[in-house]
């Protein structure tokens, strides 16, 4: 893993909502018990992501785009940064980490690996 800005930040952006959606549908799980021979057809513990949060650590680049992709599906975004920066579209920046962490359904990490 390394830093490399506009490197396809949209392609990444792209990727955390898709996971997202599979997270929300338990994807995963359900492939893996066809995959061993059932089929569910009910979505018990599965929804929509329109009108979750989604807290974004980080609003860099790829942040930012992620944000704006999930405002495009419904979802609410907030947003943490150790420096303020101006939201795209209607997202709104919380003060501390503890803050995004309790009001988010889910939570995306952008941030490079410091030693602080």
């Amino acid at each position: 893993v390394f830093n490399a800005p506009f490197a396809n930040t949209r392609s990444v952006a792209e990727l955390i909502i898709g996971n997202i959606v599979g997270l929300s549908r338990r994807i995963g799980e359900c492939t893996a018990q066809m995959h061993r021979g059932a089929w569910f057809k009910q979505a018990v513990g599965c929804f929509e992501i329109r009108g979750k949060t989604l807290g974004i650590v980080g609003y860099g680049h790829i942040g930012s785009q992620v944000s704006v992709l999930a405002e495009a599906m419904g979802m609410h975004v907030i947003y943490y940064d150790v420096i303020p920066k101006l939201p795209m579209g209607n997202a709104s920046q919380v003060a501390t980490l503890p803050e995004l962490l309790s009001k988010s359904d889910f939570v995306s990490l952008h941030v490079p690996k410091l030693a602080s």
